[in-house]
């Protein structure tokens, strides 16, 4: 029931946006920024509890903790360049939301370097 609130949350804030756009909009995209801030505090929970049953499936698996680690770490790289990209685009910098997009990529293609490597050995041990 979360998807609801935060649903609503967001309808809400964009018909405040609106309202607030006609007579001040840099109050406007300053609101919708908090509103975002917002509903990515409210599925920051929703997130933990993810990673907290994520690391109990870690724990039972052994030895594969640190790859998991690795996979919350490039969701959470994920999730938070496509917001800050999304928010720049709506602000009308469409440039730097996909720079900032860009940047996400490549700092999920470094955090996933180690998997890469770690695969590599393994092809080189059996060949």
């Amino acid at each position: 029931m979360e998807i609801v609130k935060i649903g609503l949350l967001g309808l809400v804030s964009v018909g405040i946006a609106l309202m607030i756009k006609q007579t001040r909009p840099e109050y406007a995209y300053l609101f919708m920024v908090c509103a975002g801030l917002f509903v990515f505090y409210l599925c920051f929970d929703t997130f933990m509890a993810v990673a907290d049953m994520t690391k109990q499936i870690g724990e039972s698996v052994g030895n594969y903790d640190k790859y998991i680690q690795l996979l919350l770490k490039i969701i959470g790289i994920s999730y938070i360049s496509e917001f800050c990209s999304g928010m720049c685009q709506d602000a009308g910098y469409q440039t730097l939301g996909k720079q900032i997009e860009t940047a996400g990529k490549f700092c999920v293609l470094l955090t996933g370097l180690p998997v890469f490597f770690t695969l590599i050995d393994t092809i080189r041990e059996y060949f």
